[in-house]
């Protein structure tokens, strides 16, 4: 069905769901390999077994060549995903994320090599000096409430008419700024998620 190796590898072990411009990322991995990474939440000093798809995904990614990014939500995490959810989820310090991730690092070992290009990287380092005034000029121009309030995590929210904080609702800004930096300054042009 597909012409590179790691889309025919995922798609016959029913990894793609939901995708976008997936025939122009084939004929790009067709011809070259490419950067690619997955988010993770820090909520918690473990992952959960529903994170087994996106290891396997990083795992995938590098054994096909290409270099895997597996970004830790340092900062997002002191935000909340309202992804999936009833309430916002409790105020984490710094610290205890700081910890979530120390503890969850060495699970990637067993997926993904690092002395093999692939990378563990925190959110934190770009978002944490994020001049908020710029972030609203630079980003917040580009993207509409109108849009926001269709997208499944904020919808759901609304229509049950649970609270959706404002913290929460950046959420999504923040993490588009995490694939402009990562596409900046790592070059990567995929984002997947599980």
């Amino acid at each position: 069905m597909f012409k590179s190796d790691f889309l025919n590898e995922i798609n016959s072990r029913g990894f793609i769901y939901q995708s976008s411009e997936i025939e122009d990322l084939d004929e790009l991995m067709n011809k070259k390999n490419i950067v690619g990474y997955i988010g993770f939440d820090s909520t918690s000093d473990s992952l959960h077994i529903g994170s087994l798809i996106q290891l396997m995904l990083l795992y995938w990614m590098q054994y096909f060549g290409h270099k895997p990014i597996a970004l830790m939500g340092g900062a997002t995490t002191l935000i909340g995903d309202p992804s999936g959810k009833d309430k916002s989820r409790k105020i984490l310090s710094k610290e205890e994320i700081e910890k979530n991730i120390l503890k969850i690092k060495p699970i990637f070992n067993n997926f993904i090599d690092l002395d093999k290009g692939a990378q563990i990287i925190n959110n934190y380092e770009w978002l944490a000096n994020l001049n908020y005034i710029n972030f609203l000029r630079e980003v917040g121009q580009k993207i509409t409430i109108n849009k926001m309030i269709t997208f499944d995590s904020i919808k759901s929210r609304l229509d049950r008419e649970q609270p959706l904080s404002f913290l929460e609702f950046n959420y999504m800004l923040l993490q588009a700024y995490d694939f402009l930096y990562l596409n900046k300054e790592f070059n990567c042009i995929l984002q997947l998620g599980g």
